[in-house]
This record gives structure tokens, sequence and C-alpha cells, in this order.
């Protein structure tokens, strides 16, 4: 990633807030814009907001976690002038822990007409006897179409996005269905409201597959020890993205709405 010429005195001329920021995107390799740490603009500000909604595939990562980053959080690198990435994305949620603890009632607040809001969930809702789970035919969709009106009522645009997928292969190297009829129970959500669908887990399944089992493990946290700092005894981890395959994910949804023809594709320059 190029930053340009970006010298000392430079940083030294900054706020010490601002330098602090200019820190953290440097070090971390990351959009400070993508980790949503600036405040939502006003209602008659002319600068997109677009939030994401979801789990911890799409969610932002500290640098003490680097080389991990969830798709939204790179999405952020991705962007025009006058357009930004609110990831709200949290590890561990589902569409109905995601609504109890709060967090959609603060998009609703935060975003205001015209702004977009990425909703992908699924990981977590399939989890039967935690407190998120919600089965797919009912809750899970339930959830979703509410989640679409009330973007709608606010002014918004609602985007559906079906789940990622696991890196989980059988025993014959074939990749498995782990995520079951989730991603499906999503599509109907979409049909069913006539909202924008991006159907990640289509495209982040034939992108595994054709890479295969080995070189398919490095798009997600597979390290080995000491491999990276952060991660002295390695890592295994097949549902988590590695910087590198988060930006790959980030570029195929940018793709992917631009190849429809989607309004919030002008968001984004061509990946």
């Amino acid at each position: 990633m190029r930053f340009g010429r970006f010298s000392w005195n430079h940083f030294r001329r900054l706020s010490l807030c601002g330098w602090i920021f200019g820190l953290v995107f440097v070090l971390g390799g990351l959009s400070i814009l993508s980790a949503d740490t600036l405040p939502p603009t006003s209602a008659g500000s002319s600068v997109t907001q677009i939030f994401a909604a979801g789990d911890s595939t799409a969610a932002p990562y500290s640098p003490k976690q680097a080389p991990m980053m969830g798709w939204a959080q790179a999405l952020g690198s991705l962007t025009v002038e006058g357009a930004v990435v609110r990831d709200r994305a949290v590890c561990g949620r589902s569409t109905k822990s995601f609504r109890e603890e709060g967090r959609w009632d603060r998009i609703l607040r935060d975003m205001k007409p015209g702004d977009y809001v990425l909703i992908q969930f699924g990981h977590n809702d399939q989890k039967v006897g935690r407190p998120g789970y919600a089965e797919a035919w009912t809750d899970f969709k339930a959830n979703l179409i509410r989640f679409v009106k009330e973007v709608r009522e606010k002014g918004g645009n609602p985007i559906l996005v079906t789940s990622v997928t696991r890196r989980v292969f059988d025993e014959d190297g074939n990749l498995t269905f782990s995520l079951k009829e989730y991603p499906e129970a999503l599509r109907q959500a979409a049909r069913e409201t006539e909202t924008p669908l991006v159907d990640l887990y289509v495209l982040t399944r034939e992108w595994v597959e054709r890479a295969g089992v080995e070189r398919s493990a490095r798009f997600y946290m597979n390290l080995e020890p000491g491999e990276e700092p952060n991660y002295p005894n390695g890592n295994r981890d097949n549902s988590h993205f590695h910087r590198d395959g988060a930006q790959a994910v980030a570029e195929m949804f940018v793709r992917e709405v631009q190849r429809q023809g989607l309004s919030i594709g002008n968001c984004f320059r061509k990946p």
C-alpha cells in the first residue's frame, strides 16, 4: 500500500488526535474510515455513508490482531471521495443479538436518507443452543425483512449480503456447505422485499474452490509459528480472513455491485 510522500515533519504539524489516527493508519495498514472511527455525518452532509451490519467475517480488527481483517473493513480502502464505510459488524453477533444489544438502533440513529446499509448475517444465527440462534426460515428471515423495512423507513438503501463461506473441505477435497440453508433464506428475504442482493456466499465458494485446498488456506487466518508477530505460535482459522483474503472479498463485493449497476457502485473505485 502506498502512502505517497508523507514525511515526519507532516506528522509534527498534525494535532495530537490526528497524529494518533495517522499512526494507526500507517502501522495497521488499514483505512481509518473503514474502522468507523469518525463521527456520523450530519443530515445536511453530502458524504454518503455505507454502514455494515454483520458478524466477525465483516468486522473491523485492531492492529494488534493483524493480519486478521473483516471484508467490510477492507471495503474502506476502495471508496471514492464523498463516501465512507461505517463498519459496525461485531464478532459473534446474529440478527437476533445485534438488535438485542442496541447495535441496530445505533445504525438507524446515525444513518441519513440516501445512505446504504449492508446486512450480512448467518454464521452465528445457525448456532443451535447459543443465545443468538435464529432458525433460518422463521426468525432469521423475519429479522432480515424487519431490518430492510426499517432502513427504508429512514430513507436509506438496504442491501442484503449472503454470508461468506467457511473454508471447510471434506476428506475428498470437496468444499462443504457449512452454512446450510441460511444463504437461501437470505436470498428469499431479498426476493420477497425486492432488495438488492450480493451473493458473497456463491462468489466466495467459487473463489475458494478455484484456489483449492492448499492455496485457499492463505485467504484465511492460517499462519505458521513465527510468521506473524501477533501470532508467535501460529494460527489455524478457516472462518476469518487474512488481510489479503479480506481485500479480495471486498473487491468481489465492489465488482458485483458495479456489475449489477447498483447505485452503491458509484461509491467505489473500480478494483
